[in-house]
């Protein structure tokens, strides 16, 4: 960006060349670029052409009452701004120029340009013909469009010539020489087994067996490698290949070895305080990272070529200025001019079989700005179309090498040949005995620390510093005061002072009540000790009077109990301020809880006094009226009545049953539920109570949903079962609203399929706070 504006502001003052000037890039980039013109050249007018249909009509309205210096678009936009004659053309991402043949680059010729200027980083990415396409741009009268031949010649020239035809029009900028403090960058390929399934199918696409995925006819196997690279992603790529019904388990990891080592290498880097940037060429495989994400509940933000505008910005800046552990990106939407350097690790789940793609994206994590080491991973299977992909992508690095590094051109030929001389059979073939020679899975367990390195205070240790650190921590972790990973040689901590002078007490008082007795028995003994020791001993071990030790009691007995209220004075403190600062966020967000208030025990000693007359019905009394029917739709009712459901703390809509019947009835459930997930409304015991909003209301009364709060789910995504005490204390809610709106409640039949589930204490809970309450329950087969 630099460069560019100081030579605008050449242009324009020292020149006297007012513009216009235009600048081409990415939409994901547009935005810096316009904050980097306001702030470095503020006197320039810069218009950002972009936006709707009408926007960009407003905008064409602009630029022909009033003047500007730059034009800032995309590629896209470019067919309506033939008619201006421009002083400067810059490209960004000028790559997009490799293709003679493309929309683009026949469209560009046509424009009436001054001066043209192309930026990119990867001016070769496949062979000399695409670097030949970008000269004849720059210069179609010295490089002729129509002369193919001549990249063909140009391996040919000596050295010394070939570099005098590329200086006039190459200005190379390289990280090393203009950030000489950029931090080292480290790059690993980690290879990785296949699980049994995907061997299977491994083996169904080779042979294209169309019934191996169920006989869909949507299944085509033409484009094999396409279905190769997928089976070695992950087989739920297929459709009809992942189990029904759908749920979120430990089968989304099992079933993939990329993602088994995946999931080892996240534990790891999370636990090392590392933030990871995720690339795959695949966006349905970036929805399978996604449903992994939130299985194991790591934060992450996604950028793809369907977020667009505005949400990609948000989703930049919120991994740049928030603690996200993840950010999943597709390597071609995600490899084009970002600054991601907030992360300090690149994972590519994929290879593309251009590797300039793979540079790209992995420099939008090491560029300037970055202080940390880099650590690049790129995930390969063993024998498979991956490993032959990537001996490939590696060839036509020697091309980029060999033209642009001042180095020996005799590799070109070895490196033309070693990327075209394989045909697309040998591709597929390679690797396929070993792979298919067993049908097991080959993932394999790994020692990532050793394959990784080290880290320290969230930052990978250089190779130079390996050593260093290894002494570091061999000095202070050998010696007789470390035990059980704690080194004792240091100042004892407060907690470890207040532990000792406890005990040191302890043991004083149980010296003291026995001294009484160790003087009876040495005198029974006969054993008599000198004069000075036995005044130094009874200096000492003086017995303290029945009066004295009582004293002591108390004492420590009153110090305790101040310690414990101080300890409840501070959770209680605690809470409250975490309760304002949660209502403060709730305000800010505009959120209002739809949860029903809980009850204090003056309220519910009213509630049991007022009620006395009803709840002296016998409690094994049949009050509870079981119905067959749909409980989302209560037939039955006669004016309000409260539809209840049991839900977890996770505020994840679940599928099938009772939920898929309620999302069918309306959308209104599914939204509460997850907002009131996502703003951390979902305590145990807590009762959601709203309407269901649908056009299905009778006309004698409104259904209303209560989701009772009443399980849990952890981390890994396991579901626990109905905590008891969650749904007493959610039905006694759900009693005070039925009794304030004078509504029936309808209940399905409450965890009775789950194994182990105590199906008799619910009922009797319901019964307790409902029926024999005088609320109409209904309990549906």
């Amino acid at each position: 960006f630099g460069q560019n504006k100081r030579c605008w502001s050449y242009s324009l003052f020292s020149l006297g060349k007012k513009g216009p000037f235009l600048v081409l890039s990415p939409l994901s980039v547009m935005e810096n670029w316009r904050k980097e013109l306001e702030g470095f050249a503020p006197s320039l007018t810069v218009l950002c052409y972009k936006g709707d249909k009408e926007r960009r009509a407003e905008l064409q309205r602009e630029t022909d009452t009033q003047d500007f210096h730059v034009l800032l678009t995309t590629y896209e936009r470019v067919t309506l701004l033939l008619r201006w004659k421009w002083k400067v053309l810059v490209v960004d991402e000028a790559h997009r120029l490799k293709n003679q043949n493309s929309l683009l680059h026949k469209t560009l010729t046509q424009f009436s340009v001054g001066f043209r200027v192309l930026l990119t980083g990867t001016p070769i990415q496949n062979n000399l013909q695409e670097l030949y396409s970008l000269l004849s741009f720059i210069q179609p009268s010295i490089f002729t469009p129509d002369d193919v031949d001549i990249p063909r010649t140009v391996p040919l020239f000596p050295a010394a010539e070939l570099q005098s035809v590329l200086e006039p029009f190459l200005l190379r900028r390289v990280k090393s020489e203009v950030a000489v403090d950029l931090p080292k960058k480290t790059e690993l390929v980690m290879y990785h087994g296949m699980s049994a399934l995907q061997k299977k199918y491994y083996k169904a696409v080779l042979m294209k067996d169309l019934e191996a995925f169920g006989n869909d006819q949507k299944t085509r196997l033409l484009n094999i490698l396409m279905n190769l690279r997928k089976c070695v992603d992950h087989p739920y790529l297929f459709d009809g290949v992942e189990p029904e019904p759908f749920e979120m388990g430990e089968h989304l990891i099992e079933a993939s070895g990329k993602l088994c080592l995946l999931d080892s290498m996240l534990t790891y880097l999370q636990k090392g305080g590392h933030r990871v940037l995720l690339f795959s060429q695949m966006t349905r495989m970036l929805d399978i990272l996604q449903d992994y994400m939130e299985y194991r509940g790591y934060s992450y933000e996604r950028l793809d070529g369907s977020v667009r505008g505005e949400e990609r910005n948000l989703a930049v800046k919120n991994f740049s200025s928030k603690d996200v552990f993840v950010f999943l990106l597709s390597t071609k939407a995600g490899g084009v001019g970002l600054n991601l350097t907030a992360a300090d690790t690149v994972i590519f789940i994929d290879s593309d079989f251009n590797p300039q793609n793979d540079l790209q994206a992995a420099a939008r994590c090491h560029r300037i700005g970055q202080n940390r080491p880099v650590k690049v991973v790129r995930l390969l299977a063993r024998d498979t179309v991956e490993e032959i992909m990537y001996s490939r992508a590696v060839s036509k690095l020697h091309l980029t090498n060999t033209v642009i590094e001042e180095g020996r051109f005799s590799l070109l030929d070895q490196a033309q040949s070693a990327a075209a001389g394989l045909q697309l059979s040998e591709i597929l073939k390679f690797g396929v005995d070993k792979l298919l020679s067993s049908e097991e899975s080959s993932v394999q367990d790994v020692k990532l620390e050793q394959i990784l390195g080290p880290s320290r205070d969230g930052q990978w240790v250089a190779d130079e510093d390996f050593t260093s650190l290894k002494e570091e921590v061999e000095e202070e972790e050998n010696h007789m005061y470390c035990f059980e990973g704690k080194d004792y040689s240091k100042d004892p901590s407060t907690e470890d002072q207040k532990s000792f002078d406890r005990l040191l007490e302890e043991q004083l008082d149980e010296f003291q009540r026995t001294a009484g007795e160790g003087r009876a028995l040495r005198h029974k003994a006969g054993v008599r000790l000198s004069p000075s020791l036995q005044s130094d001993r009874n200096m000492k071990r003086k017995p303290l009077t029945e009066a004295e030790l009582e004293l002591r009691r108390q004492k420590r007995e009153e110090a305790a109990a101040k310690r414990a209220k101080m300890q409840e004075d501070l959770k209680k403190k605690q809470q409250e301020q975490k309760y304002k600062k949660k209502m403060a966020w709730w305000e800010s967000c505009g959120y209002r809880s739809r949860c029903l208030p809980s009850l204090d025990s003056e309220e519910e000693e009213e509630e049991e006094e007022d009620d006395s007359s009803v709840c002296s019905i016998d409690s094994d009394s049949t009050a509870i009226h079981y119905v067959l029917g749909d409980v989302t739709h209560p037939h039955t009712a006669q004016g309000d009545a409260i539809i209840v459901h049991c839900v977890d703390d996770s505020g994840r809509w679940g599928r099938g049953g009772l939920f898929t019947a309620l999302e069918v009835r309306s959308d209104e459930p599914r939204k509460q539920y997850e907002l009131a997930g996502k703003m951390k409304d979902l305590d145990l015991g807590n009762v959601l109570l709203f309407p269901i909003d649908d056009k299905q209301s009778r006309l004698d009364g409104q259904d209303q949903l209560a989701l009772i709060v009443a399980q849990q789910r952890d981390r890994a995504n396991n579901l626990s079962g109905i905590y008891l005490t969650a749904l007493d204390d959610g039905l006694k809610k759900i009693y005070t609203a039925a009794k304030r709106n004078k509504a029936s409640v309808h209940l399905p039949r409450i965890g009775h399929s789950t194994k182990g589930f105590n199906w008799y204490g619910t009922e009797r809970l319901i019964r307790k706070h409902l029926a024999s309450r005088g609320i109409p329950t209904f309990m549906y087969l």
